[in-house]
């Protein structure tokens, strides 16, 4: 790999006006690793060799972002160059595993907030000490979402525990990885992110609407 390198580095050099391509394949593709932060340093190294094409696949299943994160690359690597600074501050779309900054608030500052809590809604939060739910009646701590279901209350409520129990798999998930929770939001996987879908929603909401129909009316049986 560093021969390669150095060949496409002493061909520039020695002729810098021809066209030249680069196949970055044989790295993404059989390399048993991530493709971002490898396609992050190929386009770094295509930026400031002047690399006029690139031939980027996306066979292998380990793979299967690689060409968008190939995109995503060449802008980012691109607009650094032509701004003479690091690559920062462009993108969150490589930035698929983990975030810079992950955890927007403190356990100190959550405590603070859930102390001002009135009503029954749930919310969740993370910090870098674990996950964070609290509504009026409290505020509970852990690691283990299983450790939280024995203070949530919400065994006649199918609806609701279905959902709390999504939305504290997306927060086990951001805190062991170090990524941005945002409760009702899905986690951000950069350029593999999916897209949203709005229908799965409300088919939820539907549900849980006809859920509370029907046990408001067994309770006045």
């Amino acid at each position: 790999f560093t021969d390669s390198i150095v060949r496409y580095q002493k061909l520039r050099k020695k002729y810098p006006k021809i066209q030249i391509m680069m196949g970055v394949g044989n790295l993404t593709e059989l390399t048993d690793a991530d493709t971002t932060g490898i396609n992050a340093l190929l386009f770094g190294m295509i930026s400031e060799l002047n690399i006029n094409a690139v031939l980027a696949t996306s066979v292998s299943p380990h793979a299967v972002n690689a060409i968008a994160e190939a995109d995503n690359a060449r802008r980012v690597m691109h607009a650094a160059k032509l701004d003479d600074r690091l690559p920062r501050g462009y993108s969150n779309g490589l930035l698929g595993l983990h975030d810079r900054r992950p955890f927007t608030y403190s356990a100190t500052e959550i405590q603070e907030v859930a102390a001002m809590i009135k009503d029954p809604s749930f919310r969740i939060q993370v910090s870098d000490a674990g996950i964070h739910i609290y509504n009026r009646d409290g505020l509970h701590e852990a690691l283990d979402p299983f450790a939280l279901y024995p203070h949530l209350q919400v065994e006649n409520d199918a609806s609701h525990a279905f959902y709390l129990g999504v939305e504290l798999a997306r927060a086990q998930i951001a805190y062991q990885l170090k990524k941005r929770y945002v409760q009702d939001q899905e986690l951000n996987w950069g350029v593999a992110t999916p897209a949203p879908n709005i229908g799965d929603k409300n088919s939820h909401r539907e549900a849980s609407m006809k859920e509370k129909q029907v046990n408001n009316k067994l309770e006045k049986v």
